[in-house]
């Protein structure tokens, strides 16, 4: 017999400013597991040691994370490449990282891996250059001088960019560009004794230890937080652009970006007029134009958003018989955390709780593994709150994307 369905109203607030109350649907204890996995998408690694779960349960809205598990065979042998993409304004930047971030990689590491000192330049390079080549792509589609493209007619811009008709390989080269991306990278060498961990943005990247299966796990935060509420970061930006208070305005670049480093968004890193001329032009492009010719007084001498990846290596046999893994998400899992009084923490703390509910059974379960700590960031065993995060009834996003990838090393 069907459960019987019960409904229940709350009052919360999402990406808008009413708070409701909004409805949605009490689950019983024995659906949950299932009502999650319904909403979440996944993939899991040829030899079951690395599980990505993506998660936007709100109905109307298209999740922009993506997730990338693969080998990369090289002569040394075979690599394991793990990534978390977090776009914003749309996904496009991120589909192409997906597409072409591993060729640039390859390129990279083909000369230099077996020289394992060079890997982390390698990586900073290739972020560097996929960048570069998204805004290679959109500046030739207009190669003309900035002085020209002032005096260009919103038709001319318009027929060249908003080439759909003809197949829009100008319009997805202009969207990639304006949109814009974080990274989160994990590389295992051949070996398995070495990783090195990338970000770029305000991605978290985890790594779970203990010496022992009779100890308890410890963690380690291997990224560093490019967002415009690290003071340092901040301070960064400042020390780049003086006599220009508002390059950091509301804790957010411009006041408009809550990221300080990324792919894509060439808006924050190109001058301003390919955004009032060109940007502001395509069609379908930024969602709410309005925001964006807010800042655009504000870019003075770009770029603002920087494409420098931090990187970090751990060497994974440093202790021998040490058990490792790594968790990677995207800022999603945090704000589940800190967007509820109740539950906010320090992020320090934050990562030893997901490594203490993820540690026990990683090894032995990888996916449930993943469905406990998703439970736990839902609400844990409160069955109305995580009924609530994956029903209730709002008109707009009321969490962001959610992406979180689990290796065993």
């Amino acid at each position: 017999m069907p459960s019987l369905q019960v409904f229940r109203r709350a009052y919360m607030q999402g990406y808008g400013y009413d708070h409701g109350p909004w409805r949605y649907r009490i689950f019983p204890e024995h659906e949950l597991r299932a009502q999650i996995l319904k909403r979440c998408t996944s993939n899991i690694s040829s030899d079951g040691g690395s599980f990505s779960a993506s998660l936007q349960p709100h109905i109307s809205s298209a999740n922009e994370d993506r997730s990338l598990i693969m080998d990369l065979s090289l002569p040394n042998g075979v690599w394991n490449l793990t990534c978390v993409f977090d776009g914003h304004g749309g996904h496009e930047t991120a589909d192409y990282l997906v597409a072409e971030l591993p060729s640039f990689l390859m390129a990279g590491l083909l000369p230099t891996a077996a020289n394992l000192e060079g890997v982390s330049d390698v990586l900073t390079r290739a972020i560097h250059d996929v960048d570069e080549a998204i805004k290679r792509d959109f500046l030739e589609i207009f190669p003309e001088e900035v002085d020209e493209i002032a005096t260009m007619s919103d038709a001319t811009v318009k027929a060249r960019v908003n080439d759909q008709s003809s197949g829009g390989l100008n319009h997805r080269k202009a969207l990639r560009c304006l949109r814009g991306s974080t990274i989160l990278l994990a590389l295992v060498d051949p070996t398995k004794k070495h990783l090195w961990v990338l970000n770029l943005g305000d991605g978290v990247a985890v790594l779970g230890s203990r010496p022992d299966a009779s100890s308890q796990w410890n963690a380690s935060i291997l990224s560093d937080n490019h967002n415009g509420n690290n003071p340092a970061e901040a301070d960064r930006i400042k020390q780049q652009h003086p006599g220009e208070p508002e390059c950091i305005f509301d804790d957010r670049v411009l006041g408009n970006l809550a990221v300080t480093r990324a792919v894509g968004d060439h808006a924050f890193k190109l001058p301003r007029i390919y955004t009032e001329k060109i940007f502001l032009n395509v069609e379908p492009g930024f969602r709410v134009p309005a925001a964006i010719e807010y800042f655009i007084p504000r870019n003075l001498s770009p770029p603002y958003v920087s494409n420098l990846a931090s990187v970090r290596y751990v060497n994974l046999h440093a202790q021998s018989g040490c058990d490792y893994f790594i968790l990677m998400c995207s800022d999603g899992l945090v704000d589940l955390y800190t967007d509820d009084p109740d539950r906010a923490e320090s992020l320090t703390s934050l990562v030893q709780k997901w490594v203490g509910i993820v540690g026990d059974v990683v090894r032995d379960d990888i996916q449930e593994a993943m469905m406990r700590l998703i439970r736990h960031a839902l609400g844990a065993e409160d069955i109305a709150s995580v009924s609530c995060m994956l029903t209730v009834d709002m008109p707009v996003a009321y969490m962001d994307d959610t992406t979180i990838i689990l290796q065993v090393l």
